[in-house]
C-alpha cells in the first residue's frame, strides 16, 4: 500500500442531497456512527453547505436562461472525498485542520485554479472529521471531504476524473507525515500473527473501493 486511503464518489440529487449529507455527517444519533466518539467540522460549517447548494442551483438557471441545451444536465453538484488512517492514528483537530489544507491546495493547483476562481473554491470545500472507537469494529479516524463541482459558473470535470482521487492520496499522505509525523512506510500491524493477511481497515477500505468502482457512476 503506497497511499493512505481516500474513497470518491459524487453527491447525486442535487441540493436536496447535499442537504442529506450535511445531516448525516453531524449527525451523533445516526446508527452509522456507533463506533464514532466525537464529530468536528475542519473546513466550513452548515453555511458552506448552502453556499454548494446556490451555486448550483444557479448554474441550472443559467444553463436554462442560455437555452444550452448541449451536454448532460448536471445532477451532482459536489464530489464527496472519504481520507482515512488506520488505527490507532489520531490526528489532533489543528492537525486535521492542516492536512486537510494542504490538500485543498493540492486540489486546486491539480485543477489550475487560480485568482478569484482559486479562492470561490477554498469557499467551497466542507469538511467534517469522525473520531473512531480505536478498540471497537469499522474504520479508523477520517475526514469527509464535500468540494463544489460548480467554480465561477463552470464545472470541474477534472474532480471527477480519476487523476484527481490519485492526486488527492498521494497529496494526503505527504500532509499526514508532514503535520502528523506518520510515515505509511512506518505503519506496523498491531496483530502481526496475521502474517501477510490484511488489516481489518486495509481489507475494509479496499473491499468499499472496490465497491465504488463497480457502482460507481460519474453524472456531469
Amino acid at each position: 500500500m503506497n497511499t493512505f486511503v481516500v474513497i470518491t464518489k459524487p453527491v447525486q440529487g442535487g441540493s436536496a442531497a447535499i442537504v442529506t449529507r450535511e445531516k448525516y455527517l453531524k449527525s451523533e444519533s445516526h446508527p452509522n456512527h456507533s463506533n464514532t466518539e466525537a464529530i468536528f467540522d475542519v473546513v466550513g460549517n452548515e453555511a458552506t453547505s448552502k453556499r454548494i447548494i446556490v451555486n448550483g442551483e444557479q448554474y441550472k438557471l443559467n444553463r436554462m436562461l442560455s437555452n444550452n441545451r448541449r451536454g448532460r444536465q448536471v445532477s451532482s453538484f459536489a464530489m464527496e472525498f472519504c481520507l482515512t488512517l488506520p488505527k490507532p492514528y489520531r490526528p489532533t483537530r489543528e492537525q486535521w485542520r492542516l492536512v486537510i489544507k494542504d490538500c485543498c491546495k493540492a486540489l486546486a493547483d491539480h485543477l489550475q485554479l487560480i485568482g478569484s476562481d482559486r479562492k470561490e473554491f477554498f469557499s467551497l470545500v466542507r469538511g467534517v472529521c469522525h473520531q473512531q472507537d480505536q478498540e471497537g469494529k469499522g474504520t479508523g479516524d477520517h475526514c469527509h471531504l464535500i468540494v463544489s463541482k460548480i467554480v465561477a459558473g463552470k464545472v470541474l470535470r477534472e474532480l471527477q476524473r480519476k487523476g484527481s482521487t490519485a492526486l488527492l492520496k498521494q497529496a494526503f499522505t505527504t500532509a499526514v507525515t508532514t503535520h502528523v509525523g506518520i510515515s505509511i512506510d512506518d505503519y506496523k500491524p498491531h496483530q502481526l500473527h496475521r502474517g501477510k493477511r490484511l488489516e481489518k481497515w486495509q481489507y475494509e477500505s479496499r473491499k468499499m473501493e472496490e465497491l465504488n468502482n463497480e457502482n460507481k457512476k460519474l453524472v456531469n
